[in-house]
């Protein structure tokens, strides 16, 4: 009987609540091989899981961080059709640099102005200042 064999009789036996001796004398093995083919058992159904957006089956890297998707365009994809769904918590309250109105935005704590027209507004005025100044 071939490791893979071994590994799905162990899962079956342990599924109808066999202990560690009881597979180990039902299968003429050793009960620390039944141990370490149950932990392997464990590890790869850990690992193992599908794509949120396709359900292809992905497997993950042990001590990294569980995979949700099988690839960018599945991400993207996934995140653009399901907005709704997506929590976003990174919205922030600013105070324009230029014109001092008060503007939200979402990601960026150390936004300085509400708009490129503002950004660019504020660099020309401090070009002039500048220039007055010398």
């Amino acid at each position: 009987m071939n490791e893979n064999e071994l590994k799905i009789k162990v899962n079956e036996l342990r599924q109808e609540g066999y202990g560690y001796k009881r597979i180990a004398k039902e299968l003429s093995i050793s009960s620390s091989a039944v141990r370490h083919l149950c932990l392997k058992i464990e590890d790869e159904e850990e690992f193992v899981s599908s794509c949120k957006n396709c359900n292809t089956r992905i497997r993950s890297t042990k001590g990294k961080k569980k995979k949700i998707f099988c690839s960018d365009k599945c991400r993207l994809q996934w995140w653009n059709s399901n907005q709704s769904k997506v929590n976003k918590k990174a919205y922030y309250t600013h105070e324009c640099n230029h014109c001092h109105k008060e503007f939200i935005a979402y990601g960026n704590s150390k936004r300085l102005y509400c708009s490129q027209e503002c950004y660019i507004n504020s660099k020309k005025l401090n070009e002039v200042n500048d220039d007055e100044a010398r």
